[in-house]
């Protein structure tokens, strides 16, 4: 039986510390590495090495915490790492996923984990193929989707923690994209699908993510630069009575052709959406306003840039403080923290070591002719940067605290 746990289980809280922690791996298998985050000076640097068993291009922690999984697409597979008191990621052994696709090796192997259940979950995609899946923490049950005829790389949680949605990505390069919708019962077989969503008109979805406690669910467009905010009936299917929003993610002055969006994220306070959109020379980061009751996009909030190239993936935060994001591999090597400091008047320059965050430019901005002069504008702070390697790519970054 692949029943779950219902109990609370310990998790260690850091919101008011100014030392936060998280880890990232390499791509070809080399190694995972712990950084530490020193909010008050802004700062992060390497704080632990550890060699790996094999590339780590995901990593979810388990909902006690105490737990890192990586994952090993090109053998299916998924390692747990104990997580010392010096952040050093321990591996405790290894463990497959279930069997599909006719084969045991994926293009890409992606995980998260629920709040509501002990389970760890993910995708497996050969790019044409895909299953979803769940595994025990310990390995011993697992369980999977029927395989789907498409490239389902990412997924999101309901609030309720008891529908997971699967976006299909190849779909996208038609006309439409699907979503289908497991339902999560308290002993899960993921062959209860409520349905498939079908929306219209969008196409190219890289990657999809739910309110935390709102029915909205936020897609972006990989070639076309867009935000879709689509509403559910319930935490289950598209509403169907309301129509999807969109929202351009560059400003008119960039040939948007030339860009690629990447990822998105939102915030632990719940106030700010990021996306991360790339070229192959530049970066950039938008961070919208967002409703905190309703989870409604207010606004573009503030808008930056950096030089260079990568395929970069963003991690909010696990605390609320600063809406601080993680942003992984954009430049290739890199771990950047960045923050959304909302307290900066126009008119006031705040001193800061230009030397670690000169690499920051602030863009330009649209402003409502109806903003009050005197509100405070919005500005995106680095919170520092570290080089993991120079000509190594780094996978998703995962926040321990």
């Amino acid at each position: 039986m692949f029943a779950f746990l219902a109990v609370v289980l310990y998790a260690p809280t850091c919101t008011h510390a100014l030392l936060h922690h998280l880890a990232v791996g390499t791509t070809n298998g080399q190694a995972l590495y712990s950084l530490e985050m020193d909010d008050e000076s802004r700062k992060v640097y390497t704080i632990q090495a550890r060699d790996a068993g094999g590339p780590s291009p995901s990593l979810v922690l388990d909902r006690s915490k105490q737990h890192l999984f990586s994952s090993r697409p090109q053998d299916g597979t998924l390692t747990r790492h104990s997580i010392a008191p010096t952040y050093e990621l321990i591996s405790e052994g290894t463990m497959e996923i279930p069997s599909s696709c006719n084969t045991t090796s994926f293009g890409s192997l992606k995980l998260s984990s629920s709040t509501q259940n002990t389970a760890i979950w993910g995708t497996a995609s050969t790019g044409t193929c895909s299953i979803v899946f769940g595994l025990s923490p310990d390995g011993y049950d697992t369980l999977r989707s029927q395989e789907i005829a498409g490239d389902v790389h990412s997924i999101a949680w309901s609030p309720s923690g008891r529908n997971l949605h699967a976006l299909d990505s190849r779909t996208s390069q038609q006309l439409s994209t699907s979503i289908s919708n497991f339902r999560i019962s308290d002993d899960p077989t993921l062959q209860d699908v409520v349905g498939v969503d079908v929306l219209i008109n969008v196409t190219d979805a890289s990657q999809i993510v739910a309110h935390p406690t709102e029915t909205l669910m936020y897609i972006v467009t990989k070639d076309t630069n867009e935000l879709v905010v689509l509403s559910l009936a319930g935490d289950t299917l598209l509403n169907t009575s309301t129509v999807l929003v969109r929202y351009r993610l560059l400003p008119s002055s960039l040939d948007a052709t030339e860009f690629h969006t990447s990822s998105l994220a939102i915030s632990a306070s719940k106030s700010t959406l990021w996306t991360l959109s790339q070229s192959s020379r530049q970066a950039i980061i938008t961070s919208f306003n967002l409703n905190v009751t309703t989870g409604e996009v207010i606004n573009v909030a503030a808008r930056a840039s950096w030089q260079g190239f990568g395929e970069g993936q963003l991690t909010a935060a696990p605390f609320n403080d600063g809406d601080v994001v993680a942003v992984a591999n954009s430049p290739t090597g890199y771990v950047t923290l960045l923050g959304l400091d909302q307290s900066t008047l126009d008119t006031v320059h705040v001193a800061e070591d230009r030397g670690i965050h000169d690499y920051l430019h602030p863009m330009a901005v649209d402003k409502n002719r109806r903003e009050d002069l005197h509100m405070a504008a919005s500005k995106i702070r680095s919170y520092g940067r570290a080089l993991i390697d120079d000509y190594v790519t780094l996978g998703d970054s995962i926040w321990i605290d």
